[in-house]
């Protein structure tokens, strides 16, 4: 019994070990600000990530396995507005995603809304055209989006307590550096820039879960522990701070 604890613990909640504990977090916690654009932009280059020039570059990556393709809905979360032949991500980004909104939807009962994922120099100028906040499609302030690691969570429909959770979560996986993630509220989104190494805290996490079913019992992480039942429920009818 303790063995079949411990996969489930691991295998089905490990994005919930890197929530910080429970507490008020304030709407200033992933503001931007005047350097939010270099920074993505030099991590980037750091990785050597490609922009993409066109809807035929897109499909180029995606053919020779650098972008996965992004289901327009799942269970856990939908997209909208967003065309076809941007519906991509890449491949860490994507698994981001995957394990973001399942542990979002066992929490709030609610798919996550994604308005934004890849785009092009052309699709990215063309959203200039209408939206004074849209970023440069090129130079070292050009958009995150042109890599294909960066995507858009809206916070439309989300209730007061799912934005506090995805603050939280954003800013400790920021802090661990593992994404840049700012809160914007002109285009009430998450804006998240995942990085390659992400793939790396997952490996350690299902790794943790294979030595805790070794041994009968879970793993001690050195992250906050997931909130449990009763605190899941408390966060359900806490009323607005």
């Amino acid at each position: 019994m303790k063995k079949l604890f411990a996969i489930f613990f691991f295998a089905v909640m490990p994005l919930a070990a890197a929530v910080p504990p429970r507490g008020y977090a304030p709407r200033s916690l992933l503001v931007a600000n005047a350097y939010s654009q270099e920074i993505q932009n030099d991590r980037a280059d750091a990785y050597h990530l490609s922009r993409m020039q066109n809807r035929a570059m897109i499909w180029r990556f995606y053919r020779a396995g650098y972008l996965d393709a992004v289901p327009i809905r799942t269970s856990y979360y939908y997209l909208d507005g967003i065309a076809p032949p941007y519906r991509f991500l890449r491949p860490w980004t994507k698994l981001f995603l995957d394990r973001l909104s399942e542990e979002y939807f066992e929490r709030f009962r609610q798919p996550l809304r994604v308005t934004s994922l890849i785009r092009s120099v052309g699709e990215q100028l063309r959203l200039a055209r209408w939206d004074p906040n849209a970023a440069e499609a090129t130079g070292p302030d050009r958009s995150a989006h042109l890599t294909g690691a960066a995507l858009d969570i809206s916070k439309r429909f989300m209730s007061w307590q799912g934005e506090e959770w995805m603050r939280r979560v954003l800013f400790h996986l920021r802090q661990e550096g593992f994404l840049y993630a700012i809160e914007e509220f002109e285009e009430p989104c998450f804006h998240v820039m995942v990085y390659p190494n992400y793939t790396s805290y997952v490996a350690e996490l299902q790794a943790r879960a294979a030595v805790a079913a070794r041994t009968d019992h879970p793993a001690r992480l050195d992250r906050p522990a997931p909130a449990d039942r009763d605190e899941r429920a408390d966060a359900s009818v806490r009323p607005r701070p």
